[in-house]
């Protein structure tokens, strides 16, 4: 049912945390909250809506961008490109944050998209997720396709835009 309501619906979407962890809890106020953001043109919007969520209870934002992996090449070393395409997120990063005026730390990390995002938000220990859909890339952008994972397996709630 989730599955369908977050692909069907285009309003903002609030789930509750897949998991619950000993030594991890979700707040009210919330404390930090950690925005996940991809390349697309809906980057934007959800970074907006992560410095809304953020201001009011002068939360810190940490902003992360996921970079993904390439599989293993027997006799091709690839490291040296995803050490250009982690820099070249990074910037990305910098760029989108001051297009938006938003004075907030970012992470550009190398794995898994929904994994990265749980890594991160047990890292900063946030209270919240704010992430996009994918609407912007169409039904089979990367986003979506792991956005159910990310909800399913986030420490804490995740506000889906």
């Amino acid at each position: 049912m989730t599955a369908k309501v977050l692909h069907d619906i285009s309003a903002a979407i609030w789930t509750g945390a897949g998991s619950t962890l000993a030594g991890h809890r979700s707040a009210m106020p919330y404390r930090s909250i950690l925005c996940a953001v991809d390349d697309s043109a809906e980057a934007e919007v959800v970074l907006k809506a992560g410095v809304a969520m953020a201001a009011p209870y002068n939360a810190e934002l940490t902003v992360m961008h996921a970079v993904g992996i390439f599989p293993p090449a027997v006799d091709f070393d690839v490291s040296p490109y995803r050490e250009y395409l982690v820099r070249i997120a990074e910037e990305r990063l910098r760029e989108l944050k001051g297009r938006l005026g938003v004075d907030a730390p970012h992470v550009a990390v190398q794995g898994l998209l929904c994994d990265t995002v749980r890594e991160q938000a047990l890292l900063h220990k946030a209270d919240l997720i704010v992430t996009g859909r994918g609407h912007a890339q169409g039904a089979l952008s990367r986003i979506w396709s792991s956005l159910y994972a990310i909800v399913r397996d986030a420490p804490c709630p995740v506000l889906s835009i």
